[in-house]
């Protein structure tokens, strides 16, 4: 079994990456082999719009997302992180969610392997949980699509300081229980 994690975050050992790593962490301990990709770290570009992936089951595009991409297609489980800026995934996550289009065939349909498992992690500095649920619960509208079953969404307020979830023990146990249940 795989688990991948995908980081959009720009912080390098912030709140998300620690999140996604407690879930990984926990995943691993449950027997899969774990993976994880820090997108601010990785030169790709987004979606050019082309339809490339509607004749071909692959993203034209060559760049850093390519083995993201193939890794994510074996995978049985994905936990997808990212820090909420203005009402919304990272920029970096977006771009990589848009190359995802490539999983879509001509007819709508799902290329990926039905029943994959994902795990949604986010923080955002707003102390209002409630305030940018909305980030969340679309991108599971589009891992639905995709064929995901979304098992657990992961949500962290307050978390403005990069280290702030080390302050939030119960966070990062709920994390590592996702990863130990998938």
């Amino acid at each position: 079994m795989k688990a991948i994690g995908i980081v959009g975050s720009p912080r390098k050992s912030g709140n998300v990456d620690r999140l996604v790593q407690a879930v990984l962490d926990g995943a691993e301990e449950a027997g899969y082999q774990i993976m994880k990709y820090n997108l601010n770290e990785m030169s790709y570009s987004g979606c050019q719009a082309c339809n490339y992936c509607k004749n071909h089951e692959n993203c034209k595009l060559d760049d850093d997302l390519s083995e993201l991409l193939e890794d994510l297609t074996a995978a049985d489980a994905v936990v997808f992180g990212s820090p909420i800026y203005f009402y919304l995934f990272t920029g970096q996550f977006k771009l990589m969610e848009d190359r995802m289009y490539s999983f879509i065939d001509p007819g709508f349909n799902s290329r990926l392997a039905p029943g994959k498992k994902a795990v949604i992690v986010t923080s955002q500095g707003n102390p209002d949980l409630a305030a940018f649920e909305k980030a969340a619960s679309d991108f599971g509208g589009i891992l639905e699509l995709l064929g995901f079953e979304v098992a657990e969404i992961i949500r962290m307020a307050n978390g403005g300081a990069p280290d702030a979830v080390l302050e939030r023990k119960d966070l990062l146990d709920k994390a590592k229980a996702t990863g130990l249940a998938l």
